[in-house]
């Protein structure tokens, strides 16, 4: 897993990177609150470690910017504050847990590994009496016995599921289904929609007109 840390404190800074990186961490450094960002647009994080009192962006609005643009990494606030109000702007911009200076690297550890297990994704998704979605195998089963059906379609599937209830924009599931693939015609689209469609029935995925899909 890789974390971002931002801190401006050498030593400490130094401490946290040889302490994450021997817990098997890969670890990326910041000494202020824009190189943070940068390094949020640039790499792909499990985890934020975020000193709030840094110089040019602090830590509370850096973590506020980033979730406005829709980024959920969890986020561990170290702060030397016992302020209340601090603590809760913190909470308020989005943050997991908070951790006080100074503090045990065991102590942590333990909150580090705590916060990344609560933000596990689900091994499984149920989706109606006879059919379920496994996460981490990537398989659809229906009464225990696996649905053999293409890459596509699963990575549908997961988007609409993940997003039960809510509406899944054509422009995420062109992101999810095709990435950097330029040709994306809204006959493939219709496609794969549809090949759900026969496996849950027609009413299961609602379509938003000029938007995109539903799963009821």
């Amino acid at each position: 897993m890789r974390v971002l840390v931002l801190e401006d404190n050498e030593l400490l800074l130094e401490t946290l990177e040889d302490f994450l990186e021997n817990e098997g961490f890969e670890v990326d450094l910041a000494k202020d609150g824009e190189e943070a960002l940068r390094l949020s647009y640039q790499n792909s994080y499990s985890l934020y470690l975020l000193d709030i009192k840094v110089p040019l962006v602090d830590g509370v609005e850096l973590l506020k910017e980033l979730r406005e643009y829709g980024d959920e990494t969890p986020a561990i606030f170290i702060t030397s504050s016992t302020d209340k109000d601090s603590i809760t702007s913190g909470y308020e911009a989005g943050c997991d847990e908070y951790i006080k200076k100074p503090f045990d690297l065991d102590e942590l550890l333990m909150r580090i590994k705590a916060v990344l297990k609560r933000v596990e994704p689900q091994e499984s998704i149920k989706i109606d009496e006879n059919y379920s979605y496994n996460v981490k195998r990537k398989r659809l089963l229906k009464n225990n016995q696996e649905i053999k059906i293409n890459l596509k379609d699963l990575q549908l599937l997961e988007l609409l599921l993940t997003n039960r209830g809510k509406v899944v924009t054509k422009e995420m599931i062109k992101d999810k289904l095709w990435q950097n693939e330029e040709l994306v015609s809204s006959g493939s689209l219709r496609v794969y929609i549809n090949n759900l469609k026969k496996i849950f029935g027609k009413e299961a995925i609602e379509n938003i007109r000029g938007l995109g899909y539903r799963f009821k």
